[in-house]
Order: structure tokens, then C-alpha cells, then sequence
């Protein structure tokens, strides 16, 4: 069986020194060539996620982000991991049709992939993005998805780019904000404590979408008061999505350090792959926190902090 695995940005880029001077990066390029063997050969299948297209497309030099994106694009085949609304639509629909015996259907095996590198933002819709995509360019980028994630990495407007840069980049000065005077006020109480509130908070910013998957699979949701707090708790800890972001928040909150913005791009992705794949190799603070979480037991998901030791892992199994 194919095996799912997710590469963050500092993988890619050791992947993408063996791309661009195998002379200098033997290792990385052996690494980088075992990597492709193991795509072509359907061992593995290695999907993107927004973070990913967002740190390659942010690079200024246009031959390091040319080297970088052409290594993501060859490997991952343009595919992605969908959207964070659409993987929490669909798992929270799943835990609360579950919960009150409500037959639903069973979605397509991976369901949680695409081939529109742009669904890993959000599931494409007219009403969703606000224009409409012609069938020709949908039909292009489902063509040749890796060639369409690949133009769009190296030939996006300059100045589209450098806007998108900025927003990214004010939103998460704001977001860090917040969290810092959360952390302010909650920083002496116990781990059980903040885990509580944050999944309040949690919830407190997701009810009406909560209230409204409810009310379409058929319950009379219309307030909090309606689900109950048993069913609230158990959204929190069994809809994947959410937990991993609690577990992984609290512990991130509870460090010394300052929280920055690639903590934030981190957090998005391990919140979204985390669950969903087999094999997650990431730089070690966050695999740390998910180990201190015990979130790779959860999920059976295999937590590694280097792509070399990936690869002989793998080797091991065969002997």
C-alpha cells in the first residue's frame, strides 16, 4: 500500500540542495533520487500542503524558489492536501453523524487530496474564490497538475506575490498578538487548564459552523445549549483537526521562546497532515511537541525528524 507522507519546508530545501549541486550534497542528492524511485514506484505519495506552496512561493530569488519548486512539484505530482474548512467539514460531519447513528456516506479513499494545487488554500468554488475558472483551465491544471503548480510558483505576477507576502505576513503579526496576550494571562495555569480553554476557544470560533453541519445532517442545532457539553467536549478531542491544534498550542504557548510566524505555518500544516498521514518528517521542536502529545499514537502516524533517517527506516523494513 502506498504510504502518505509529509515533508516540511526544511526537508524540501535539504531535497533541493541534491537538485542543485549533487557534487557538493552527495547525500542529499542520494536522498533526493531514493525519494523520486520510491514516488515513481508507488511506494509513497507525498502531497503538499498550503504552507509548503506559500514558503517556496514567499522566496525572492527566483532561481532558489525555481530549484525548490520544480523538486515539490516533480515529487508531489502537483497534489495537496485540501484546506483546512474542508477537512474539518468533512471530519466533523463524520464524528457527529457517528455519535447519533445518522447514515451518511462514505467519502472516496482519500478524499482529503486534490490535484488543484489551489484547493490546499480551499475547495474551489466560484462562490468560494469569487470568479469563476473556465472549464479549459480547470481541465489544464487536472491535465498536468505538477506543470500548473510549477508556473505558478515561478511565474506569478511579481507584484500579486510581494502583496501576498505582506498580507500573509500582517495577519500573522496580528494573530501572534493574540496569542501572546493569552499567554500572558493563562502562562502559570496547569497543562489540564489551558487545554480546557483553549478547546473553548476553539469551539467559541467554530459554533455556527458546528450549529450548521448539525442542522444538515437533520438536529435541531440552533444554539450551544442544543449540542450539550458532553457532545461540545467530544468534538474537540475527536475531530482530529481540532485536537492536534490544542495539544500542539498549549505546549507551544507553555515555552519561553517568542511564538513567530513560521510556528504558525508549522502549526497549520501538522494540524492538517498530522492525522492524515503515515509518515510526518519535520524539524524536531515540532515533533517534539507532537511526542510530548503522544499524537503520533493517535493517529498511527510514524514521527521522524530527518529525511535520512526516513529513508533507512525503510531499508531496515525491507531486510
Amino acid at each position: 500500500m502506498t504510504k502518505l507522507v509529509f515533508l516540511d519546508q526544511n526537508v524540501w530545501v535539504t531535497l533541493a540542495r541534491g537538485s542543485w549541486d549533487k557534487a557538493t550534497y552527495p547525500k542529499e542528492y542520494l536522498a533526493l533520487a531514493r525519494i523520486v524511485d520510491l514516488v515513481r514506484s508507488g511506494s509513497i505519495m507525498v502531497p503538499l500542503t498550503y504552507a509548503n506552496i506559500y514558503e517556496t512561493m514567499k522566496i525572492n530569488d527566483p532561481v532558489r524558489r525555481a530549484n525548490i519548486g520544480h523538486v515539490q512539484a516533480a515529487i508531489s505530482g502537483g497534489r495537496v492536501f485540501r484546506g483546512r474548512r474542508r477537512i474539518f467539514q468533512e471530519t466533523l460531519a463524520a464524528h457527529i453523524a457517528e455519535k447519533f447513528l445518522i447514515p451518511r456516506p462514505t467519502p472516496e479513499r482519500r478524499w482529503f487530496l486534490s490535484d488543484l494545487w489551489f484547493e490546499a488554500a480551499a475547495d474551489y468554488s466560484p462562490g468560494t474564490y469569487g470568479f469563476e475558472l473556465s472549464p479549459r483551465v480547470l481541465e489544464f491544471v487536472r491535465r498536468d497538475p505538477a506543470r500548473s503548480l510549477f508556473d505558478y510558483l515561478l511565474n506569478n505576477d511579481e507584484a500579486i506575490r510581494l502583496d501576498a507576502v505582506r498580507n500573509f505576513s500582517t495577519s500573522s503579526t496580528e494573530l501572534i498578538a493574540d496569542i501572546e496576550a493569552r499567554r500572558a494571562i493563562a502562562n502559570k495555569e496547569t497543562l489540564a487548564l489551558r487545554k480546557r480553554a483553549y478547546g473553548a476557544r476553539l469551539v467559541i470560533d467554530e459554533i455556527d459552523f458546528i450549529l450548521t453541519t448539525g442542522r444538515q445532517l437533520g438536529l435541531d442545532w440552533r444554539t450551544v445549549r442544543d449540542v450539550g457539553s458532553s457532545m461540545i467536549r467530544s468534538i474537540v478531542l475527536n475531530v482530529p483537526i481540532l485536537n492536534v491544534e490544542r495539544e500542539l498550542a498549549v505546549r507551544l504557548e507553555s515555552q519561553s521562546r517568542d511564538v513567530d510566524e513560521n510556528d504558525l505555518r508549522d502549526m497549520a500544516s501538522f494540524t492538517i497532515a498530522l492525522p492524515l498521514a503515515d509518515v510526518v518528517v519535520a524539524e524536531k521542536p515540532f515533533v517534539n511537541l507532537a511526542r510530548q502529545a503522544r499524537l503520533g499514537g493517535t493517529y498511527s502516524t510514524k514521527l521522524m525528524t530527518s529525511i535520512f533517517d526516513f529513508l533507512t527506516d525503510l531499508d531496515l523494513k525491507k531486510e
